[in-house]
């Protein structure tokens, strides 16, 4: 190995030549200023370094040296990496590097001339070709630390949430983390082929969703492989076959960057009565291995299944035991008594905590135990009519509040005067609310614009049915629409109370 005292003696020659040859040359273009500028950077692109500025006399090589044993200087003649460079300035030169490089590692820049065949890098320090450039006695070179981040892939057991999987992924540049099934021993990746794929970005991307390809299954007990792989080539475009050099793995210190992770039987379980609805929604129990969604469907035509994919009312669970679990139906629905509703569990993948699951999507899937699709049926119905009011204030002498209300279908709670002789002003009403099959609890009621409440006055909160044009208040006396309920005993389901 040529030492560099030998290489400056070199240089200084050349130098001396040049110096001779400048005070001869009638050229008028001046000859940049040779250097390099380099920054402390990781590796990208698929294990390439990135020197931000070359200023060369000529065409040329910037080349990259590992640190010698000395840690003090390149190691020569041998080099890591190369890029050809134009004479003038060349800004943001990439270089792919033929080694892996680690955290903390000191490379060396350097810059040399391309004195044999043009275009092809033959300094080996002995044979006078394609020297490096030396610049007031020195070789120009400079030196930048590899500060890596050191690439890394976690996953826990996990289960199938709808040929969706999670991993995290602590990647040095932008790249694709990928899913193999195991090789025909079980003890291993079975490469190139792939089963999932989704991309990531450099630094720490967690909680990554990698979706199965279509066509894919795997079942309780499989072995899967998470690996990451660089993005080179096309940008965007997976395209590692195993034979080409894009989209290669990642390797550190001679290792490729991947985990395992076992594919685990879900056990997630749903309970659920009949039941009385209770303001509007039902309540179930689950123990969910994920976090996710508990949502009601209606039974289909011929009532033998859930209507999918729509909903008519969600609410979201966490992973572990989830109970008493309120499903509030969505605004505008109303059930009728002794209607059959379909419970069923969903993952939350995708946007968490956004229901996503349309029949067509891959998120937000229903969750698949070893009997099925977690789901069960129940009917639900109302309860005897009633309506439970105290004595109270008016919230700014306009609003009250009825503490219950239960119905055997959707209905009004109404307010009327009290005529003096404790009985309701009919047809009259000074407010009203809606209120739906089963018990409905804390119902507020503003009267309407022009009435005020007093201390003293006594109303009547009347239960009345909604038969007619749904969420329109019809009854006048006369139509036949939206008359008062009945009890068994044939009165009409009304509470007398008092303004304080």
């Amino acid at each position: 190995m040529k030492s560099l005292s030998k290489l400056f003696i070199l240089g200084v020659s050349l130098i001396f030549l040049s110096t001779a040859c400048d005070e001869n040359s009638t050229g008028s273009e001046e000859l940049p200023v040779a250097s390099v500028n380099t920054t402390d950077q990781g590796t990208q692109n698929g294990n390439q370094v990135l020197i931000p500025e070359v200023n060369s006399p000529e065409d040329g090589w910037v080349v990259i040296h590992r640190s010698n044993t000395a840690n003090d200087g390149p190691q020569v003649p041998e080099i890591i990496g190369k890029a050809a460079v134009s004479a003038g300035n060349n800004s943001n030169v990439f270089l792919q590097l033929d080694e892996s490089v680690s955290d903390g590692e000191i490379l060396w820049a350097m810059l040399h001339e391309d004195t044999g065949t043009k275009g092809e890098y033959e300094f080996d320090g002995q044979n006078g070709l394609d020297n490096p450039v030396f610049r007031n006695e020195m070789i120009v070179m400079n030196s930048f630390e590899i500060m890596q981040t050191n690439p890394s892939v976690s996953a826990e057991d996990q289960v199938n949430q709808g040929n969706i999987f999670t991993v995290d992924v602590n990647a040095a540049e932008d790249g694709w983390i990928v899913i193999h099934g195991p090789n025909a021993n079980n003890d291993g990746p079975q490469i190139p082929e792939i089963i999932g794929k989704a991309p990531v970005e450099a630094g720490i991307n967690t909680g990554v969703e990698i979706a199965l390809n279509e066509g894919e299954t795997v079942s309780a007990g499989d072995m899967l492989f998470p690996m990451l792989h660089y993005d080179t080539g096309i940008i965007g475009s997976y395209e590692f076959d195993g034979q080409n050099d894009r989209d290669l793995p990642v390797i550190v210190d001679s290792d490729i960057v991947l985990t395992s992770f076992t594919v685990q039987q879900n056990n997630s379980t749903l309970a659920a009565d009949d039941q009385m609805v209770m303001d509007n929604g039902i309540s179930v129990d689950v123990t969910s291995a994920t976090e996710g969604w508990v949502v009601v469907h209606r039974s289909n035509a011929t009532n033998n299944g859930p209507q999918v994919p729509e909903i008519i009312g969600k609410a979201p669970i966490s992973a572990g035991m989830n109970t008493d679990v309120q499903i509030t139906f969505d605004e505008g629905v109303t059930v009728e008594d002794g209607e059959q509703l379909w419970p069923m569990v969903h993952f939350d993948t995708g946007v968490q905590g956004e229901y996503e699951f349309d029949g067509v999507g891959i998120h937000d899937q229903p969750v698949i135990t070893a009997n099925g699709i977690l789901m069960t049926n129940i009917t639900v119905n109302g309860g005897a009519p009633s309506v439970t009011v105290n004595d109270q204030a008016a919230e700014n002498n306009e609003m009250i509040t009825i503490t219950e209300v239960t119905t055997e279908q959707r209905g009004w709670i109404v307010l009327h005067r009290d005529n003096g002789n404790d009985a309701p002003v009919v047809p009259d009403i000074i407010g009203k609310a809606q209120v739906y099959l089963g018990a409905n609890g804390e119902i507020d009621i503003t009267v309407a614009e022009g009435e005020t409440l007093q201390t003293g006055d006594k109303l009547w909160a009347m239960l009345h049915i909604d038969d007619g044009e749904e969420g329109a208040y019809e009854f006048d006396g006369n139509s036949g629409l939206d008359n008062p309920v009945f009890d068994s005993n044939s009165n009409i389901v009304m509470v007398q109370f008092t303004i304080q």
